[in-house]
């Protein structure tokens, strides 16, 4: 059965996954340096451990988006949008994971 949107949030899902892979798609390709570099130009700090690397990635993906109610994070599959009882989880490209996770 076809869920149907149930608050002004849920008909947004669209544009803000759809910026969202766009902005994942921007990652695509980058050196491990050049993640660091986009990093650190749309979040002014520099990570100092593995676990703020991945909070300032999430901060550069969702820098200056309307996320609409929808929480951004990470799933162990990728990027996770959650509203309510609605998920989404968006691949991360091999670049980012390798970044992530070194």
């Amino acid at each position: 059965m076809t869920a149907r949107p149930h608050d002004v949030s849920d008909l947004y899902l669209a544009p803000v996954v759809l910026k969202l892979d766009h902005r994942l798609g921007e990652f695509e390709g980058l050196s491990h340096d050049e993640i660091e570099l986009r990093v650190a130009l749309e979040t002014n700090r520099q990570p100092r451990d593995p676990a703020e690397r991945s909070e300032l990635v999430l901060l550069a993906l969702t820098h200056a988006l309307e996320t609409h109610g929808w929480e951004v994070g990470w799933a162990p599959r990728g990027l996770q949008v959650r509203h309510d009882d609605h998920l989404l989880v968006l691949g991360i490209p091999d670049t980012m994971t390798t970044y992530l996770n070194n």
